[in-house]
């Protein structure tokens, strides 16, 4: 084992120890009680003494001068011996916090009036430690003292080190060593520490199979990992150390089918599952394994139904959720179109660029096209292939990508060619509505099935547009502003899938287009873009708007502080991003991000984009944790 593990925490960092070493959930302390009994006795006796408060120190005072005087030996009245090791001490203090020396000094037991008591089953590292504690309530414990120190603790009932045991018990533990950390903990009960090491052999799966010491897993240690959701590994991964566990005893081949039963075989990928997994003499001897493997080849062979055909077996392990942007158009310095799919950290800050890393890249780059999930798989639709103002390379391609396996797939193309649109997902199918072409505006929608990869038309809207927002609320899609018969206007359009209806609802208090909108605690939201003046010049809309579906009226809310026209927005961790876009009022790429506080109701200016574009799209993307951190 290794000895070069940091100092475990002291009795102080405890949060249910004192520093005398009791429970902190007491009454009463060595620390506090003569404080406490003066103001008692003071108050019993009827007189008007002054109150003693309690002083937060007097404790460790008293600790430190115990402690003097057992190093010099001064006062203490009984050896403990272990392993020939002697240790002077004081009786009254092992009876404070020890239930086995209050036994043995206090019920007449012959070791009462020894002067010299030998303890065995207790090591003389570990009673050293022990009175350290009890002593000081600190310590400093290598890896392998830990042992030591807790069978001592738990040999002499010294609860206080038991707690602080327990409390540090794995800051050693390694893949090499975890073994001898489970034999310590059933031994001594620890239950909760069995949990921790657990999730310890889920996390360092791989590592203790790379080590040779997967053997040393029980069934139900296996099983348990096996049905883990928290696993950091690709599923052909976890596959191969289920495998290695099992053919290292011919025994263990009983086993089999319940353990493969765990594993998710549709996240393995074609290639690998002939390759990597029927080549497994026993996956395809035993029934009940064939059969797995070729489900997960059907799931396979028609990927484009495979988000209507999710179930336990198909999602991911470990996800993390991270905001993602596709595509978009610089502005300035380098104008031109992207391809890259960036996926942004976790934390997004003030007063900082944010940072992100590059996943994958769209097969070609795109601007102010469509972005949906559907069951966390991402649709890019439609768009524009060049630096155009007026959707003259507008695209009806659709691309779905598999986090999964970070792959992309080209999909039915939509009917129409369209860019400056909505597109949203309800009742499993995906919604392109309106846009522009090289020919203008559309009032054409359209609608997409997963299931049978194909789109078919639905009812047009009742005028064309371009530049509007839309979102998805209850069972119906509503669509917001817009540009439409040469004004933007500040319409609100609502559409019935299921009667194939649209209807007007209350307008939005000020016209506008190139905006954002959002559901969020019911409501629908509205942000940025821009509206025209007399002379047909851009202005920027900074007025925010909320929409109520229940009353079908709107609201004023904080207005933006900043203008973002163009640009996207999102729901994320209770608050709504609005990210980049153009700025309107200095006519300069937008990138600074804005976001929108759900409960107070105000607007945070936060970091700045690395790159200032327009027609990004953003969303929020559940990613394996293992693609993360490839990327970082």
């Amino acid at each position: 084992m290794s000895s070069s593990s940091p100092p475990l925490n002291s009795l102080h960092d405890h949060p249910d120890i004192s520093s005398d070493g009791s429970s902190t959930s007491g009454n009463g302390g060595v620390g506090g009680g003569g404080a406490q009994g003066a103001s008692a006795s003071s108050s019993a006796s009827g007189g008007g003494g002054v109150r003693m408060e309690e002083n937060p120190k007097h404790g460790m005072k008293v600790l430190q001068g115990l402690s003097k005087l057992q190093r010099e030996k001064v006062l203490c009245d009984v050896c403990l011996i272990a392993e020939g090791v002697k240790f002077d001490v004081h009786k009254v203090i092992l009876v404070s916090c020890s239930d086995y020396f209050r036994s043995m000094f206090t019920s007449g037991m012959k070791e009462s009036s020894q002067k010299e008591i030998e303890l065995k089953g207790v090591t003389s590292k570990g009673l050293e430690k022990v009175l350290e504690v009890v002593y000081t309530s600190t310590t400093t414990l290598e890896a392998d003292d830990i042992f030591d120190v807790i069978a001592a603790a738990t040999h002499l009932q010294v609860t206080p080190v038991i707690e602080f045991c327990e409390h540090n018990f794995l800051s050693g533990m390694t893949t090499s060593n975890f073994y001898d950390f489970i034999h310590t903990a059933k031994l001594y009960s620890m239950n909760n520490a069995l949990r921790q090491i657990d999730t310890f052999i889920a996390d360092n799966l791989l590592q203790i199979a790379k080590e040779g010491t997967l053997h040393l897993l029980t069934y139900d240690q296996m099983q348990s990992c096996l049905r883990c959701n928290s696993l950091r590994l690709r599923e052909i991964d976890i596959f191969q150390v289920a495998w290695d566990w099992l053919r290292q005893d011919v025994g263990r081949e009983q086993y089999a089918p319940s353990l493969m039963a765990h594993i998710r075989f549709p996240l393995i990928s074609p290639a690998d599952l002939v390759s990597r997994v029927q080549s497994v003499d026993l996956m395809m001897r035993l029934p009940e394994l064939r059969d797995m493997v070729l489900r997960a080849l059907n799931y396979h062979v028609v990927p484009h139904s495979q988000p209507v055909k999710q179930n336990s077996s198909t999602q991911m392990r470990c996800l993390v959720e991270r905001l993602v942007s596709v595509g978009g158009r610089e502005i300035h310095p380098h104008p031109g179109l992207h391809d890259e799919v960036f996926v942004f950290d976790d934390k997004i800050t003030a007063n900082s660029l944010l940072n992100r890393r590059e996943v994958t890249t769209l097969p070609n780059a795109l601007s102010h096209m469509q972005i949906v999930v559907f069951h966390n798989f991402l649709y890019i639709l439609g768009g524009c292939t060049t630096q155009c103002a007026h959707g003259e390379s507008a695209v009806n391609s659709v691309l779905r990508y598999d986090p999964r396996f970070n792959q992309w797939h080209q999909v039915a193309s939509m009917i129409n060619k369209r860019a400056y649109f909505f597109a949203g997902v309800l009742h499993k199918k995906v919604f392109a509505i309106g846009g522009k072409f090289k020919e203008g505006s559309l009032a054409t929608s359209e609608c997409y099935d997963p299931e049978r990869n194909v789109w078919e038309p639905i009812q047009a809207m009742p005028s064309a547009y371009h530049a509007h927002a839309g979102a998805v609320y209850g069972s119906h899609i509503f669509v917001s502003g817009g540009y439409s018969n040469n004004h933007f206007t500040p319409d609100l359009q609502r559409y019935d899938p299921v009667g194939h209806q649209w209807e007007d609802m209350a307008p939005m208090l000020t016209p506008r287009g190139w905006h954002v909108m959002c559901v969020a605690q019911d409501k629908l939201l509205v942000f940025g873009g821009c509206n025209l003046n007399a002379n047909q010049q851009a202005l920027p809309v900074l007025q925010s708007e909320c929409y109520d579906p229940s009353t079908d009226q709107w609201t004023i809310i904080a207005p933006l502080s900043i203008s973002h026209k163009e640009a996207s927005c999102v729901l994320y961790h209770d608050h709504v991003y609005v990210l980049g876009g153009y700025n309107v009022q200095t006519k300069t790429g937008q990138k600074m991000v804005s976001r929108y506080d759900l409960y107070s109701g105000t607007w945070e200016t936060l970091g700045a984009l690395p790159q200032s574009k327009t027609g990004v799209g953003y969303c929020v993307l559940k990613l394996p944790s293992y693609s993360v951190e490839m990327s970082e």
